[in-house]
């Protein structure tokens, strides 16, 4: 699934026009954005939460060449997926 094809879902599903879908969306991801930038966590009850980690220097290999290579520390997500969300997977039901 894309962002449009999110948003044209979530219009149809809660009779909005694209327009006002689009704003929904992109709104909700500028607010996720910015928080996960401020280090702060997002807790999505039933759903996920998203938090901030420090990954930490590491060497790795070049697929191609064969040669180590240096991946600097940096920051990543970790998507932890909630119990609902497990369970709803697991046993082939929605919400």
């Amino acid at each position: 699934m894309t962002k449009n094809d999110l948003i044209r879902e979530l219009a149809v599903s809660e009779k909005l026009t694209l327009t006002t879908a689009t704003k929904a969306v992109d709104g909700v991801i500028r607010i996720i954005k910015e928080n996960l930038a401020k280090g702060d966590s997002i807790f999505l009850r039933g759903f996920a939460t998203l938090a901030v980690v420090d990954c930490a220097e590491k060497t790795a290999r070049n697929i191609a060449t064969g040669q180590p290579i240096v991946v600097p520390s940096h920051k990543s997500v970790k998507f932890k997926a909630s119990k609902e969300l497990k369970e709803s997977l697991n046993n082939g039901c929605l919400v």
